[in-house]
């Protein structure tokens, strides 16, 4: 998924710790920050505070306060989860013993105060931030409010212990108040502009898109142009029957909006029954350009899937291996199956290798086993003269798999249903046992690599392939393991039913839908010039602060 910048969002998302992690680490951080701020306020400063104001210090400032705003955000912004809330009350206990270091240094009382007020309004900055994006900008009015606690909690705990006895005047209580609030209205008024701008572009709303990816919402984008794109449908039956939907649309951009779950509607889909008939999604060689607009469009590309006519002869698995990309292919009757792999390469523009082909004589189909972690950023595009030689490679391949000649085959599979749908087929025609293996995935982790090598002992040759899925943002920031032991069931069960079996391929168009296309393009700018905008106005707004309160 690199090549579309929106693994952006890998960086910045990660597994938020349960609730029963995050309240006993927030106490005992507590404590060992109150430890540690008292002992550096005894070492550098001339001020001696009593062992007894120890406890006070550490419930009144760095427990109680995260404590309130941990169970605010949750309950006053909707649908906000607790986890996340406390999450972001943790990250403040933090920035405030980061606050109480510094102000361990503060050479005379005006620094010091200068330190604690930008600390304030740090901390309401983060909220107001973290809390518009998780959240969404529309709701900025609930937000400022609600943001405005944990700071307030903080500002009543140091007028309560020092706040009122450092001589300034009344003119300087209030200065600080009011840089507070027009630090937060300045940030609110550059969120709103950068979204005004980004929405300008492209119609969508960015933080409502980063909203509701983070909260693996499902939306329509109002994007996109109308098309009939073609699905092909790969059926096997040996008394059982698979069906291998590869519809010529790419699983994106992200979760719940557009397509980004369209692998797993259809693999549900596939596998609703149980009249023995199973069912897996194969991923084209295609770009994010062929995304859905409209999650709903995955019915439409269901009832595209049909039943075609099958045979009960194949070919042996050809191999052809031209260095900057492999091609893996038997002939089923007189059309073809072929699986690529290019090294270094995420996607290919659709009219690479298919420009001039029938989609119901020929399935090509992209293995997409990259590292799912560490993915390639190259995307293949159409008339581009690595374009043209791959293309001249694949028709190489093709006239070389057109001599090969039938044989009987056989096939066994099954599919698996777990947090990670995977598939296993094994055919077995003239001697050759084939195994592929397929996971509902964004790529391929190490364990699935090492468990493919170990089959190849087995099989002739065993082949993996993902779906390229984009169903949830977490998984593709945070899996560094799969379900191999689903794998490993799977197969066997494959292994154990191979049988005489009939095998057929044909292809039909959709009624008509939306997909991104050039729109595509826009939408990835976007967000891009977000986050990169929002990070450098924050810089800006940060020095400004500075600048403000100590000069």
């Amino acid at each position: 998924m690199g090549a579309d910048n929106v693994d952006v969002f890998q960086r910045l998302v990660f597994s938020v710790p349960p609730l029963s992690r995050q309240l006993p680490a927030m106490a005992v951080l507590g404590v060992v920050y109150s430890v540690v701020a008292f002992a550096a306020f005894r070492a550098f400063t001339p001020l001696s505070p009593e062992p007894s104001t120890l406890l006070p210090i550490a419930g009144l400032l760095f427990i109680l306060p995260f404590l309130f705003a941990g169970e605010l955000f949750h309950r006053v912004l909707p649908r906000y989860p607790r986890t996340w809330s406390y999450f972001l009350a943790l990250i403040n206990q933090f920035v405030t013993f980061v606050y109480a270091l510094i102000l361990s240094g503060a050479n005379d009382v005006g620094n010091a105060w200068s330190i604690v007020w930008l600390l304030f309004i740090t901390v309401y900055l983060i909220n107001i931030l973290v809390l518009v994006v998780s959240v969404g900008i529309d709701r900025y009015k609930r937000i400022l409010i609600v943001g405005l606690a944990e700071p307030a909690a903080l500002i009543a705990a140091f007028y309560a212990f020092a706040g009122g006895d450092l001589g300034f005047t009344t003119y300087r209580h209030v200065f600080a108040f009011a840089s507070l609030l027009i630090a937060a209205a300045f940030l609110v008024l550059v969120l709103g502009i950068v979204d005004y701008l980004i929405r300008s572009n492209t119609d969508v709303s960015a933080f409502e898109l980063t909203s509701g990816i983070l909260r693996n919402d499902r939306a329509s984008l109002d994007l996109g142009v109308e098309a009939e794109p073609a699905v092909e449908t790969l059926a096997i039956d040996n008394g059982d029957r698979l069906t291998l939907a590869a519809p010529w649309v790419h699983p994106g951009p992200l979760g719940g909006f557009g397509g980004g779950q369209l692998s797993g509607n259809v693999i549900d889909a596939l596998n609703d029954g149980d009249d023995g008939e199973s069912g897996f999604f194969l991923h084209v060689p295609c770009t994010h350009k062929e995304d859905l607009s409209n999650p709903s469009d995955a019915e439409t590309i269901l009832d595209a899937v049909a039943d075609p006519e099958r045979v009960g002869r194949a070919s042996r698995l050809v191999h052809g291996d031209y260095g900057e990309i492999e091609f893996y292919g038997r002939r089923v009757g007189d059309k073809q199956v072929i699986f690529l792999h290019g090294e270094g390469i995420d996607d290919y523009d659709t009219g690479v290798f298919m420009g001039d082909v029938d989609e119901s004589a020929v399935l090509l189909v992209d293995l997409h086993k990259h590292d799912l972690q560490n993915g390639p950023e190259k995307e293949v595009l159409y008339g581009s003269s690595e374009a043209d030689r791959l293309k001249r490679h694949f028709d190489d391949f093709r006239d070389r798999l057109a001599d090969e000649p039938l044989r009987d085959y056989a096939a066994g599979f099954a599919v698996r249903r777990a947090d990670q749908d995977v598939a296993a087929l094994v055919e077995s025609v003239d001697g050759q046992q084939i195994l592929l293996m397929g996971i509902d995935t964004n790529g391929i982790t190490p364990d699935v690599r090492e468990l493919a090598a170990d089959y190849r002992e087995e099989f002739d040759e065993a082949l993996v392939f993902s779906t390229d899925t984009h169903a949830s943002i977490h998984e593709l920031a945070n899996t560094r393991r799969s379900d191999t032991a689903a794998l490993t069931a799977a197969v066997e069960r494959a292994t154990d039913e191979v049988a005489p079996a009939t095998v057929g391929l044909t292809s039909r168009t959709t009624r008509p839908l939306k997909l991104l296309k050039n729109d595509y393009n826009g939408l990835v700018f976007s967000v891009n010039i977000l986050i990169r905008l929002t990070i450098i106005s924050l810089a800006v707004l940060y020095a400004l602060l500075v600048l403000w309160l100590f000069f």
